[in-house]
C-alpha cells in the first residue's frame, strides 16, 4: 500500500475566493482532488459556475457561490454557506484580488478605494467570520494570497503594492491573535504566474511568446510560475504538516525577488 500524502486534507471543508480562474481555480482543483469539499467563490457567476461544473463533472465535491468579498455581508454569507453545506469550515483561501496599473499620482481615489476594498478589506471580511467558525470546529487554516509586491515593489503598482503589504501584516496579526484557538494564518507571496493578471499582461504584448521568454529570465529558476506552483504550497499550508507554521509569508516566486537574471 502506498504511503498517504504528507499534505493530507481529505474530508476537510475549504472556501477559495477568486476561484473562477487562474491561481484560485488551481487551488480549488488541487484541494478537491485531494479529497476536500470545496466551496468556490467568485464575483463572476458565469465563470465561477463554469469552473465548478467542470470539477463536478470530474466527480469532485465542489459547490459554487457568487459573492463580492469586499461586501462584509456577502463575505459572512459565504462562510455561513460552507458551514450549512458541510457542517464546518477548516480552510479559507483569500485569493480574490484586482490590480490597478498606475503610479500613485495617477491613481484616482475611486481606483484606490476599489482595490483596497477587494484586496485588503476582502481578506478582513472573509477572515473575521471564518475565525469563529474554525474555532467552533477546533481550529483551521487561513491562507492569504499576498504577493512579492508586498515587500518588493515595482513602479506603476502603488495601490496594489500597498494592499499586498497590508495583507502580509494582517496575516501576522490574525496568526498572533488566534493561534491558541487552533487557527493558523499564513500567506503566499507569488511572483509572476502565467495566468490571471500576469498572464493577461503577457498576452497583451506584441509578441507574447517573446515576452514570456524575457520575463522567464528574470527568475533564478529560468521560468515563469504556474498556478500549480501556488496550489501545492496552499495544500501544504492547509494540511497538518504545517501545524507548527503560522504568521509566515511564503515567497513562491522562482527567485524573481532575488534580483538575479537566470543564465540562458
Amino acid at each position: 500500500m502506498s504511503e498517504p500524502s504528507p499534505f493530507e486534507i481529505a474530508g476537510r471543508t475549504a472556501i477559495v475566493t477568486g476561484a473562477a480562474t487562474g491561481v484560485g481555480r488551481a487551488i480549488a482543483e488541487y484541494f478537491a482532488r485531494a479529497g476536500a469539499r470545496v466551496l468556490m467563490c467568485d464575483i463572476s457567476e458565469e465563470e465561477g459556475r463554469s469552473a465548478a461544473d467542470a470539477l463536478t463533472a470530474a466527480e469532485l465535491e465542489v459547490e459554487f457561490r457568487a459573492a463580492d468579498v469586499s461586501d462584509a455581508d456577502q463575505a459572512r454569507s459565504l462562510i455561513d454557506a460552507a458551514v450549512e453545506l458541510w457542517g464546518s469550515l477548516d480552510v479559507l483561501v483569500n485569493n480574490a484580488a484586482i490590480q490597478v496599473e498606475k503610479t500613485l499620482e495617477d491613481t484616482e481615489p475611486e481606483d484606490w478605494d476599489r482595490l483596497m476594498s477587494v484586496n485588503l478589506r476582502g481578506v478582513y471580511g472573509c477572515s473575521r467570520p471564518a475565525i469563529g467558525a474554525m474555532r467552533a470546529g477546533g481550529g483551521g487554516s487561513i491562507i492569504n494570497i499576498a504577493s512579492v509586491n508586498g515587500f518588493w515593489v515595482e513602479p506603476g503598482l502603488a495601490a496594489y503594492c500597498a494592499a499586498k503589504g497590508g495583507v502580509i501584516t494582517l496575516t501576522r496579526a490574525i496568526a498572533a491573535e488566534n493561534g491558541k484557538d487552533g487557527v493558523r494564518c499564513n500567506c503566499i507571496c507569488p511572483g509572476y504566474v502565467d495566468t490571471g493578471m500576469a498572464g493577461r499582461y503577457l498576452d497583451s504584448q506584441e509578441n507574447p511568446a517573446a515576452a514570456r521568454a524575457e520575463v522567464a529570465q528574470l527568475h533564478a529558476v529560468g521560468r515563469v510560475g504556474q498556478p500549480a506552483d501556488i496550489a501545492a504550497c496552499a495544500q501544504y499550508l492547509a494540511s497538518d504538516a504545517a501545524g507548527f507554521v503560522t504568521g509566515a509569508a511564503f515567497v513562491v516566486d522562482g527567485g524573481l525577488s532575488l534580483g538575479v537574471v537566470a543564465r540562458p
